[in-house]
C-alpha cells in the first residue's frame, strides 16, 4: 500500500466538513474506524443492476485484499424501486457496508446529468469526506451502470492506487471513431489542446484514486458552485491534472447508461457549463501548459471495436441552420466579425462545410465570451448549442461512408488543430476589456 501521505487530521477535517457527513453517517464511519480501501456506490434507482455490483464488491475485498481494511460506502439519491434496502440484504456483513442517503437540491433547471446520476457531485462529497475521516489510501467510485459486475473489474481499479503508481485512474473505451461525437468533437480535443494531456475520457462516472488527491478535493471550493452538478466528473480529471498528481487510465469494457437520458441540448448545455468551470478554476494552469503528455494506461485493450448506431444528421443540420439563423444578433457579441460571416455564409449553402479550423475558433470565442462575461454563461451555452449540432451533422455527413482508419485520421487532425490554434484563445483569455 502507500505509505502515509500526510493529509490533515481527520478530526481537524471531519469538522470543517460536517456538511457532507450527517451524525449518523460520522458515527457510523467511527465505528469502522481506519481503513485502507473504501468503494463509494453513489445510486439512484439502480435496483436491476445493484446485486451484482455489490456482490463482485464484495468478493473483491474478501478474495483480492483479504488482509486490508475495507469498506464500501452507499449514498443513495432517493431511490424508489428499494436499491438500498437490496444493498442491505446482499452478502456483506454489518461490518463492510455503511449507508447513507444525499438529497437532490431543487433548481430552476433540473434534468438528469447525460454523463452521470443526478446529485452526484453530492455522493462524492460524502464518499471523500468518509475516505478522509477513515484515512483511505485508496477510494473508488464504482458506476452503478457500469462494468464492475465482476470482482476483477473492482480490483483492477484499486490495484494502481494501491501500490501508488498513480493519484488518479480514469476509464478508457475501445470506441467506434464515429461514436461519442460530443467527446471526439468538442471535449477530448479540447482539454487535450488546453491541459496538456492525453486523456481519452475527460468525462465519466467511474475513477480510483488516492486518499490524498480525495483530500485535496475537498479542500477546492467547486462543491458550493451551481454548475457543479453537471461539472464534477470533468473537474476531478482536470483538477488531478491542474494539480499535478500522477494521472493514468484503465481500459474498461464499454457500456451504455440505463434510464432516463437527456435530450443532445441538454447534453450539450451540461457540457459546456462544466468545461467553463475547468476552465475558469484551472486558468493558471492551462494558460501555460505547452506539449501534450501521454498518460500511462493499464489492464487489457479490448480491441474489438463496437459498432455504432446511425443517426439522421441531416434533420439534425436542418435544425441547426433554423436555430443559428435566429441567434445571427446574438452572435455578434460573441464571434469575431470575419469568423461570423464564415458562419452565416456557410450555414446559408446547401452543404455540411463547417471545416476544422473554423469549429475551433467557434470553440475558443464562446470560452473566451465566457471568461469575459459579454452574455451570461447560461445564455452562452444555449447558444452553443446550435453550432454544436451543426458540427456533429457535418462530422456525420463526412464519416458516413469512410472507413475507421479514415475517420480516425479526422478526429487526429482535429485534436491537432485544437492545439495550434490554442494561442488564439490564450491571447483572448488574457486580454483586457
Amino acid at each position: 500500500m502507500a505509505t502515509t501521505d500526510n493529509r490533515p487530521l481527520a478530526a481537524e477535517r471531519s469538522v470543517e466538513n460536517g456538511s457532507a457527513l450527517s451524525d449518523a453517517l460520522l458515527r457510523q464511519l467511527i465505528a469502522v474506524g481506519q481503513v485502507d480501501i473504501l468503494v463509494g456506490l453513489p445510486t439512484l434507482n439502480n435496483a436491476a443492476t445493484i446485486l451484482e455490483i455489490v456482490r463482485a464488491i464484495h468478493v473483491c475485498f474478501t478474495r483480492d485484499f483479504p488482509r486490508l481494511r475495507t469498506v464500501m460506502i452507499n449514498s443513495d439519491g432517493g431511490s424508489t424501486d428499494g436499491t438500498p434496502e437490496m444493498i442491505r440484504t446482499a452478502s456483506f456483513t454489518g461490518e463492510d457496508v455503511v449507508q447513507t442517503s444525499h438529497s437532490l437540491r431543487t433548481h430552476h433547471r433540473v434534468v438528469v446529468p447525460y454523463h452521470g446520476l443526478p446529485g452526484k457531485h453530492a455522493a462524492l462529497r460524502t464518499v471523500f469526506a468518509a475516505g478522509e475521516l477513515t484515512q483511505a489510501k485508496v477510494v473508488v467510485v464504482i458506476d452503478p451502470n457500469g462494468p464492475a459486475t465482476a470482482a476483477e473489474r473492482v480490483t483492477e481499479l484499486i490495484g494502481p492506487i494501491a501500490r501508488a503508481d498513480a493519484d488518479f485512474l480514469a476509464p478508457r473505451y475501445r470506441r467506434h471513431p464515429r461514436d461519442g461525437v460530443l467527446i471526439t468533437q468538442l471535449v477530448r480535443p479540447l482539454v487535450r489542446a488546453l491541459y496538456g494531456v492525453a486523456l481519452d475520457e475527460p468525462l465519466g462516472a467511474e475513477f480510483a484514486c488516492s486518499g490524498r488527491f480525495a483530500s485535496h478535493c475537498l479542500e477546492q471550493d467547486i462543491w458550493s458552485h451551481d454548475a457543479v452538478r453537471f461539472a464534477i466528473d470533468l473537474w476531478l480529471r482536470t483538477e488531478a491534472v491542474a494539480g499535478r498528481f500522477t494521472v493514468g487510465q484503465i481500459w474498461r469494457p464499454a457500456t451504455t447508461a440505463a434510464g432516463a437520458r437527456t435530450t443532445l441540448r441538454e447534453a450539450v448545455y451540461q457540457v459546456v457549463l462544466s468545461l467553463v468551470e475547468s476552465l475558469r478554476a484551472h486558468e493558471s494552469f492551462w494558460l501555460g501548459a505547452d506539449g501534450i503528455t501521454t498518460l500511462h494506461t493499464w489492464g487489457a485493450d479490448p480491441m474489438v471495436m463496437p459498432d455504432v448506431a446511425g443517426w439522421d444528421y441531416q434533420a439534425l443540420a436542418e435544425q441547426a441552420r433554423h436555430d443559428i439563423s435566429q441567434i445571427e444578433a446574438l452572435l455578434q457579441d460573441v464571434l469575431e466579425p470575419g469568423v461570423l460571416a464564415e458562419v452565416l455564409h456557410d450555414n446559408a449553402g446547401a452543404g455540411l462545410p463547417l471545416r476544422d479550423e473554423l469549429w475551433v475558433r467557434i470553440v475558443y470565442a464562446f470560452a473566451a465570451g465566457a471568461r469575459h462575461a459579454r452574455i451570461g454563461v447560461e445564455q452562452l451555452a444555449d447558444m452553443f448549442a446550435p453550432l454544436y449540432m451543426w458540427r456533429a451533422a457535418a462530422f456525420a455527413s463526412h464519416a458516413a461512408l469512410e472507413s475507421p482508419v479514415m475517420v480516425q485520421s479526422r478526429l487526429d487532425a482535429l485534436c491537432e488543430t485544437f492545439e495550434r490554434l490554442k494561442p488564439v484563445l490564450v491571447a483572448s483569455w488574457s486580454a483586457k476589456e
